[in-house]
This record gives C-alpha cells, structure tokens and sequence, in this order.
C-alpha cells in the first residue's frame, strides 16, 4: 500500500494530557458518584479495553458522553500547561507531512482544544482537525475519505488505545499503535494493530517503506 493521509488521533498520542484528564475525571467521578482511579489504579486500567475499563469505573455507558463533553470543557482551560510527547513535535510532523498529501487529527476531545494545542505549539501543517464521538472513529475516517477522494488503503491512523485499532479494522484502514498512550501495548497488541511504534519518527519510516522508498 501507498499512504497518502496519515491521521492522528490527539490524547495519548499527539498530547500528554493524562494527567490533567485523571485530575478531571475524578473531580466529575466525585460529583456524579462514580468510582474514582488512583496513579496505581490507572496503571491496571492501561491494560484493559474501553469496556472492561467503564465496567471498574461503574459507570454506565449512555452517561460516558455526557461526562466526556463536561470533562472537555475543563480541559480547556488547561490546555495551555499540556505538553507534547514529542519534544520537537512541530519538526516531526513536518517531515511526516512532507511525505504525504493530507495530514490531519480525527479525536474524541473538541476541535477547540486541540486548535488551542497546536496555536501554543505553532503548528500549522494540518489539512483538518475533526472531533468525533467516542465509539465513532470510523464514521470520521470514512468521511475524510470522501472528502479527499481516498481510498482506504490510501490512509494510515496513528492511535493510542484499543479503541483505535477497533474503528480502524471497522473502517478498513491500516493503523499504527504508539506503545505511550492511554493503553499499554500488551493490550494494544491483543487488537492486532498493523504497526506498533515507540517513537512518533517511525511513522515516517513507516510511509518510507510502504510508499517503496526501502
């Protein structure tokens, strides 16, 4: 296959906000009487898929978008203390982007955040930034291939969680699992994503390869 659009998801992956979004969490998890997570806690949790991880925190899943939308708008107010997993991330993503056609992010977060991440960043390489529901991924995925006239295997998205891998195979679109995120990679590598990568530099290698320049 040819990569010509890579797509990035943004918490996990392009921005280092667990912290922020554990502190949010049990904040919101206090309010409506969820079960809150300890550091030691979400290190267990990192091993579990999205479903495993609703049922500890006994939430039930029709509330998940309600508390997601609250959690997003007290993120924003801490998006200018957020820092990227990669030091030199604006230099990465311009090599990667240099690479392919369309560049973009396709995240459960809101399309403001991450726009105010990428303005404190100065990073302005993005085609698009769309926000999507938490179990919608795919949807999003196959509307930028409309959009932009791809075809599946035209497209490579670079995630965090096992989620990710899920809406990718749904999609029918290759998918490159970072070992830093939000879901360790031994639960990771149960979804059997196509590319596992520890540094956001394989990415590029990984067009390299696939686009034939071995």
């Amino acid at each position: 296959m040819a990569f010509k659009c890579v797509i990035f998801d943004f918490d996990g992956t392009l921005a280092d906000t667990e912290e922020r979004a554990l502190f949010i969490y049990n904040s919101l998890a206090e309010k409506y009487n969820y079960n809150t997570i300890t550091k030691e806690e979400l290190h267990q949790i990192k091993h579990l898929n999205v479903k495993e991880i609703i049922e500890i925190v006994n939430m039930p899943l029709v509330k998940l978008p309600k508390i997601i939308k609250q959690g997003q708008k007290l993120l924003k107010k801490e998006m200018e203390n957020i820092k990227p997993f990669e030091p030199e991330l604006k230099t990465v993503l311009s090599e990667i982007k240099g690479k392919v056609k369309y560049m973009g992010v396709i995240t459960s977060n809101s399309n403001r955040n991450v726009k105010s991440f990428m303005r404190n960043q100065e990073i302005k390489m993005f085609n698009f930034i769309e926000s999507s529901p938490l179990m919608g991924k795919e949807l999003k995925i196959n509307s930028i291939a409309r959009k932009y006239s791809l075809a599946k295997s035209d497209i490579l998205y670079v995630g965090d969680e096992t989620r990710d891998i899920i809406a990718c195979k749904k999609a029918g679109v290759a998918v490159a699992a970072v070992s830093w995120g939000y879901n360790y990679p031994d639960a990771l590598l149960k979804e059997e994503p196509d590319y596992l990568v520890h540094e956001l530099r394989e990415i590029g290698n990984i067009i390299d390869y696939e686009n034939g320049e071995k």
